[in-house]
């Protein structure tokens, strides 16, 4: 279930708060044949967080929904996070373990004890999840659950995290769907942008110096502009791997090359995530900054709202 965007948070006493973690979005799987954490793209990252598996093992059968976090100096630090979302090896893992660990931070029970809860309203879901975690079970976190939302958002400005989400009390639980039961506010402004080309400097080095962006609306993909802040040298080399080049460009009209620059056009497959202030009334981006690579989104997701 995924939350929609809001520019303000709903009112009335239907709603929960919650913190917006800035991590990995998480289904963990607890059963009696063992524990399996996989993305929002169904991939299986088990491998990646041994110390999440350690923590979980023999705990209860239950189908949790929640964020991977790092935690530094007491936030959430996706800088460092980045070190273990990738890891496939075993004894990498293990070694990042303990010099970058993880938290698993839940917010929601989709399963306990073999019964399905999804069709059960949020508050219910909740109450259920509060005795599951009240075992202390060491690296897992239960996001705190507020009713006050002014102070809720007070709080989230106040430790620099990333937003708030509302939930309806109410609402059950929909697999996939981005539901207006749960909203999101966020306190930076940012969306998913498909990249379909990037540009270097004519002359000299090919490395990449910035991203051609566009985004979905009904099926059909637009030119959002451009964004080269944000990319260090380590980011574009990784950008350069995961793109796969084409002869010509994705739209229907080609935009223009930067001066002293050359575009390279590329397949529409990479997602990322840009940060900015606001849309131009062209339709552009303004101050578009970098932020990450997402590739727990597809395409279609990428819509420009985050």
């Amino acid at each position: 279930m995924l939350a929609t965007s809001a520019q303000v948070l709903p009112v009335g006493a239907e709603w929960a708060f919650e913190f917006k973690w800035d991590g990995v979005r998480a289904l963990v799987d607890v059963t009696a044949r063992g524990i399996r954490l996989a993305s929002r793209a169904e991939n299986d990252i088990t491998t990646a967080y041994p110390e999440l598996v350690t923590a979980l093992d023999g705990s209860p059968d239950a189908l949790l929904d929640g964020e991977v976090v790092a935690f530094v100096d007491g936030r959430p630090s996706f800088e460092a996070l980045q070190l273990r979302m990738h890891v496939r090896s075993r004894s990498e893992a293990l070694t990042l373990a303990a010099s970058t660990p993880v938290s698993l931070v839940v917010f929601d029970l989709l399963r306990a004890d073999g019964t399905d809860l999804r069709r059960r309203p949020y508050h219910e879901r909740r109450a259920t999840l509060e005795q599951w975690a009240a075992d202390g079970r060491t690296g897992v976190v239960l996001s705190p659950s507020f009713d006050d939302g002014p102070a809720t958002e007070a709080a989230a400005r106040q430790h620099a995290l990333e937003g708030v989400i509302a939930k309806r009390l109410g609402s059950r639980y929909e697999p996939g769907v981005r539901s207006p039961d749960w909203r999101k506010l966020r306190f930076v402004r940012s969306g998913d942008f498909v990249v379909i080309g990037w540009e270097s400097p004519r002359e000299g080095s090919q490395a990449l110096s910035s991203l051609l962006l566009g985004y979905q609306v009904a099926g059909s993909l637009h030119f959002a502009g451009k964004a080269g802040s944000g990319i260090g040298a380590a980011t574009a080399r990784e950008l350069q791997a995961a793109l796969q080049g084409r002869a010509d460009c994705v739209l229907a009209e080609q935009p223009p090359a930067s001066p002293g620059r050359r575009v390279h056009w590329v397949e529409p497959t990479v997602v990322v995530e840009i940060a900015f202030l606001d849309w131009t009334g062209e339709g552009r981006l303004r101050h578009p900054v970098f932020q990450r690579l997402r590739t727990d989104k597809t395409v279609e997701e990428a819509s420009g709202d985050a």
